[in-house]
């Protein structure tokens, strides 16, 4: 089971109804308030108390993780479909562009998840592996064919993609700083 599935376990009807409306609910908040917003905001709009948002959900951290998950399975299928692209440098430009859009979808989206990429304590890091695990076959591969710089690891260019300036408006990537930092890849 993934950190982000802590009480999605049950077969009980009422009980899957209960987990799917909190994340439905919290995606709706953290797409209106950010991912910092007040647990008592997805309580109310899930309709279920405390104690059952907690029970699905034990931290934030854990819900966070849980609604990462689309994401991350979405970037780990991106990453594996791109490894056999004739062009790995443009495979890789494409990944971290799709990268950075999935990271910037709820506003501080991204700093959680650059702060969860390396620490495994985190339900975050563990729910990021297996997108991290193919986005890291991919950068080897470029790599490989000395396409990207032999001095930065897969993971601190996750990092510091998920660490870029955000506009505020948006809560998008600022340009033109994933240019600058794709175009620094480059040997």
């Amino acid at each position: 089971m993934s950190p982000g599935q802590v009480g999605a376990k049950s077969s009980r009807p009422d009980a899957r109804r209960n987990y799917d409306a909190v994340l439905a609910a919290a995606k709706k908040a953290f797409a209106q308030h950010g991912t910092d917003v007040a647990m008592e905001i997805v309580i109310q709009e899930a309709g279920v108390g405390r104690g059952t948002l907690y029970r699905h959900f034990p931290t934030r951290e854990h819900l966070f993780a849980a609604i990462m998950s689309e994401r991350v399975d979405e970037l780990d299928a991106k990453a594996r479909e791109l490894l056999t692209a004739p062009d790995v440098s443009e495979a890789l430009e494409d990944w971290l562009r799709l990268y950075d859009r999935c990271a910037t979808e709820y506003p501080g989206m991204s700093l959680r998840v650059g702060d969860g990429l390396t620490d495994d304590s985190s339900p975050v890091g563990p729910a990021c592996g297996p997108m991290k695990s193919s986005f890291a076959l991919l950068f080897d591969r470029a790599r490989r064919e000395k396409r990207v710089r032999a001095d930065i690891s897969a993971i601190q260019v996750l990092a510091l993609i998920a660490a870029l300036p955000k506009d505020p408006s948006t809560g998008k990537t600022a340009a033109p700083c994933l240019a600058v930092v794709l175009d620094g890849l480059k040997p």
